[in-house]
């Protein structure tokens, strides 16, 4: 459950640290849901669902025991209860997620709904445009409003490409990071995409920062084209195109965010 908690945690672009803190809240209500809902009976099921909404996650976690008053468990912070071993996990899902419900489905058993708030509102966002020999970048302003290009980086000449990117979070004032997927026109994944998803979750792992994925279908094109139509030089295209291409493809998610 802590692998597949990662996962979805990774998918949801958040950082290295809040991802394990959601582990280990998630670990807790199924661990209590398996031992204090079901009475370890392996008969019984324990149901877990993770949603991804803007700006917040939800986890549910559901089993099919007999249900209990959440109010009457012991705070295990109290003198009295220190000793005591019930009531650590509710206590530590409290403090970890920003909210903690329980109900009580028709069918029986308890389910507890736990949500966290994960909006990336500070700073810049930095694109990644991704290719076997160069990466584009591109920044956003302040204000998360308007993309444009920064820079490109050589890979046969830059020797750790992560690394590079890395050292420019603080100077630039980044607060999250979006690379480009590839599909193709009917939208689906294409050969590249797992090396590009394996790249984007080593940034996540490296940088501590949200890195999420992005339709980058054309970008490069649009801006080949782009620049041919400003009268640029084949030779100036060679260096700005990447970083053109990154441009297009973050402004087309900082579009997307303020959509209703």
């Amino acid at each position: 459950m802590d692998s597949l908690c990662q996962a979805f945690c990774i998918w949801s672009g958040l950082p290295r640290g809040t991802s394990d803190d959601i582990a280990i809240a998630v670990v807790e209500a199924a661990t209590n849901a398996a031992v204090h809902g079901n009475q370890c009976d392996r008969a019984k099921k324990v149901r877990m669902v993770f949603k991804k909404f803007p700006g917040e996650i939800v986890i549910e976690v559901a089993d099919q025991g007999a249900g209990f008053n959440p109010a009457a468990v012991a705070n295990p912070v109290e003198a009295a209860n220190l000793l005591k071993e019930c009531g650590r996990g509710i206590y530590i899902m409290k403090q970890i997620m920003d909210k903690v419900e329980f109900d009580f489905p028709p069918g029986g058993g308890t389910r507890v709904k736990m949500s966290k708030c994960v909006g990336c509102e500070k700073g810049r966002i930095l694109c990644v445009d991704y290719g076997e020999r160069r990466l584009g970048l591109a920044l956003s302003d302040e204000l998360r409003t308007i993309a444009q290009p920064h820079s490109m980086i050589d890979r046969a000449k830059t020797e750790d490409a992560v690394g590079a990117i890395c050292a420019m979070v603080v100077p630039n004032q980044i607060g999250q990071i979006v690379v480009g997927m590839p599909f193709n026109l009917k939208g689906e994944s294409t050969r590249s995409a797992s090396v590009v998803a394996a790249f984007a979750r080593d940034l996540n792992l490296r940088s501590g920062l949200p890195v999420v994925t992005w339709d980058e279908r054309l970008s490069t094109k649009q801006s080949e084209r782009a620049l041919i139509e400003a009268g640029m030089t084949r030779q100036k295209r060679k260096t700005k195109v990447d970083a053109v291409a990154a441009a297009l493809v973050l402004q087309s998610y900082l579009d997307a965010q303020k959509e209703p």
